[in-house]
């Protein structure tokens, strides 16, 4: 949560001591920079939720899918983000926008030039921690099986409630999980790859937001160019493009 906090902040405070668009001499420091962390904290909030909605959408094999992912995202969120700014200029003092259409111009293009790198970044650092590390491989000798013991309990402390039934599967939701058994679902406040990596040898990462217990797989069904692992719950789940590698080489694609 800490790193999610810290571009909107860092972004918010650069702008607002810098005071671009007039704002350095519209309002005192303090004023500004209220004003400033306030448009990108909220704006930031919305455009994580629009982008994540899209890259849940959008299949893994798309073409210029990290162009095309931030993109929609921005385009979806400009018009609230729109309201977001004119309302905060009205408040402020700075005054209320002569032109809607201007300023939405305005707002869309600074989301889809802050959406672009900042996803690109955040989907490159994925792949290549998905790449550094081999979740599946099986505990060795040399202690890595009490890690794994210490990985899954502190798993296991995240849940409200003791585990019930067999564990299936997660899924990513904004910022939260959901754990998904044989018994049912629980939602948990953590990262899939805090989860990913306590619970090690048990399953693999197969999606950006899934992931799955290897022995919870009954079947790879394949739907045009999407390969999807059905479960022994008859679910269906995702492979990502990036997650097939690691998949062949632990033998869960065949």
């Amino acid at each position: 949560m800490g790193q999610r906090l810290a571009g909107p902040v860092v972004l918010g405070a650069v702008l607002g001591l810098i005071g671009p668009f007039g704002t350095y001499e519209m309002l005192p420091t303090l004023p500004r920079l209220t004003y400033w962390l306030a448009i990108v904290a909220l704006n930031w909030l919305l455009c994580d939720i629009a982008i994540r909605r899209v890259d849940d959408v959008v299949p893994e094999d798309i073409s210029l899918r990290r162009i095309l992912v931030p993109l929609f995202g921005a385009v979806l969120v400009s018009l609230p983000a729109t309201g977001v700014v004119a309302i905060a200029g009205g408040v402020s003092g700075i005054g209320w926008p002569e032109s809607i259409l201007s300023l939405y111009w305005k707002v869309a293009l600074l989301l889809v030039a802050i959406s672009l790198p900042v996803y690109t970044f955040a989907d490159l650092r994925e792949v290549a921690e998905s790449a550094a590390r081999s979740p599946g491989s099986a505990p060795q000798d040399t202690g890595e099986s009490g890690e794994a013991a210490t990985g899954l309990a502190l798993f296991l402390a995240r849940l409200a409630r003791p585990l019930e039934g067999r564990l299936l599967c997660l899924e990513m939701q904004d910022h939260y999980l959901v754990v998904h058994t044989t018994e049912g679902s629980d939602l948990i406040l953590c990262r899939m790859e805090d989860a990913a990596r306590e619970l090690g040898a048990l399953g693999l990462r197969v999606h950006r937001s899934w992931w799955v217990a290897a022995n919870a797989v009954e079947a790879v069904e394949r739907d045009g160019q999407r390969l999807m692992l059905r479960l022994s719950d008859d679910r269906r789940v995702p492979v990502g493009r990036t997650y097939r590698e690691s998949l062949k080489t632990e033998g869960w694609l065949g």
